[in-house]
């Protein structure tokens, strides 16, 4: 709880420091941060469809294996990252 206290503070504080020094940024980092957001939830969406039957919540007899479900769980998380970069690398 506290980890995600201090993340929240830093973020507070920078773009306060950011409305303090350009004030014409601030709509700047809003649309970057949605389109992070989104990214975010398109990668998410990419994996469900691609691969219905394998998702990290749902427990069958194959799934039950550690190494399955943990290659499941970075599976989603590299076509995420993969969304995220493309969508931030495109801006």
């Amino acid at each position: 709880m506290i980890n995600r206290t201090i993340f929240v503070v830093v973020s507070i504080l920078l773009l306060t420091a950011v409305f303090l020094i350009s004030p014409a940024q601030i709509p700047v980092i809003i649309f970057k941060a949605s389109l992070v957001t989104l990214a975010a939830i398109l990668g998410y969406w990419i994996d469900y469809l691609l691969f219905p039957h394998m998702r990290p919540g749902i427990i069958d007899k194959i799934e039950q294996d550690p190494i399955i479900r943990a290659s499941i769980a970075i599976r989603r998380a590299i076509i995420i990252f993969g969304t995220i970069l493309g969508i931030s690398m495109a801006l």
